[in-house]
């Protein structure tokens, strides 16, 4: 479980974007305003285990916003043992099931959806290869497209990376920011984002240096990230700090969702943390993981994101954001704090065999489903 871009957009294709993005939104032309932003729960839990008919203390996880035509908004989320569920609200709070993206469990995970200029989705999963693409003309039934549309080798990564999240790109084509993320029943570790541009959105070239991560401008674990563009061409990316130190040793109490900033898309500055607690007595520092931000048919910034409860199991959150600063935000810190029995954990995830058929399981203490063993 566990999400990008840099950007210059001139001021005629602006005003285009965001007259469509009233129709279409999760589309990388949208256009979104700049921070300090606050947040507001709209409700503590969208879509659940319960409801989706996932066993308790299993992940619901991954959600990815589209906003369609009729004024709907469309989630897709991973769902243990499901694979991706694609599920329609009329009011951000309700969700009715639409369908299976694949048809059932295929081991495809962490979609993010975005809708293309010609009416279609194109869906990116993470994958054994990197990050896969899928193709539909319904938004409920994918395709696979390729395996390794974004492939680790070529950034030179050994284990999983997250999907993206995209924007456009003013001379065309679209930049994609991802993260690497820890191996499956182990971690947590520092993760670090990366970016890659494409002009078609199948094909991608890996962008030199890291985003955020040891080795740029801010020294901090950002797994999977997402990217809003703004309208003079500068980016803002949410993402997870894990807590997770770089070398190992203490996990940071700081562990949370932040956002940062960066004119051109590659340099990062200004790391905020939302203090997520505040919306809910519920929350914790772990809430906020796996975050996707996109536009409702008012327009207003809309975020999912995810937490955990040993009780419920992973559930996705729905906040507004809106700009302007708030006790819901902070600059962040980096000072290590030790660990013990009142520190955050981390999720994991652990591979469940069962004759051919291999599982993938997160959760803070994953177990395997019956009948499975962990491989």
């Amino acid at each position: 479980m566990r999400t990008f871009r840099s950007t210059f957009i001139a001021i005629s294709f602006l005003l285009t974007s965001l007259i469509s993005t009233q129709t279409v939104s999760a589309a990388p032309t949208d256009i979104f305003p700049k921070g300090p932003y606050k947040a507001t729960l709209i409700a503590e839990q969208i879509l659940y285990p319960s409801l989706l008919g996932v066993g308790v203390g299993l992940p619901v996880a991954d959600a990815s916003g589209v906003l369609l035509a009729d004024g709907k908004l469309r989630a897709y989320v991973f769902a243990q043992n499901k694979g991706i569920e694609v599920w329609d609200s009329s009011d951000g709070k309700t969700f009715t099931r639409a369908g299976n993206a694949f048809g059932g469990d295929k081991g495809y995970g962490m979609p993010r959806v975005m809708k293309l200029t010609d009416g279609r989705y194109r869906m990116y999963n993470m994958s054994s290869e990197g990050i896969s693409c899928s193709i539909s003309s319904d938004g409920i039934n994918f395709t696979l497209e390729n395996v390794a549309c974004i492939s680790r080798t070529a950034f030179g990564i050994s284990g999983n990376m997250t999907a993206p999240g995209i924007v456009k790109l003013a001379s065309g084509g679209y930049r994609a920011y991802f993260s690497t993320v820890s191996p499956a029943g182990t971690g947590p570790f520092p993760q670090k984002s990366y970016s890659a541009t494409s002009p078609d959105g199948t094909t991608w070239t890996p962008d030199s240096g890291i985003r955020i991560g040891a080795g740029s401008s801010i020294d901090q674990s950002a797994e999977h990230p997402t990217a809003i563009a703004h309208s003079d061409g500068s980016v803002t990316m949410f993402y997870f700090d894990n807590g997770a130190v770089s070398g190992g040793g203490p996990t940071k109490q700081n562990m949370g969702l932040y956002y940062a900033s960066s004119k051109d898309g590659l340099t990062f500055s200004s790391p905020t943390q939302f203090d997520l607690s505040s919306l809910s007595p519920n929350f914790r520092n772990a809430t906020g993981n796996d975050p996707d931000i996109f536009l409702d048919k008012n327009g207003d910034m809309i975020l999912w994101a995810g937490d955990f409860s040993p009780s419920i199991g992973g559930f996705i959150f729905a906040a507004k954001l809106t700009q302007g600063s708030s006790s819901g935000s902070s600059t962040t810190a980096t000072t290590p704090a030790k660990t013990g029995s009142g520190a955050s954990k981390s999720k994991s995830t652990i591979n469940c065999v069962k004759g051919k058929t291999v599982k993938k399981v997160t959760g803070i203490s994953p177990k395997c489903p019956a009948g499975y063993k962990k491989k």
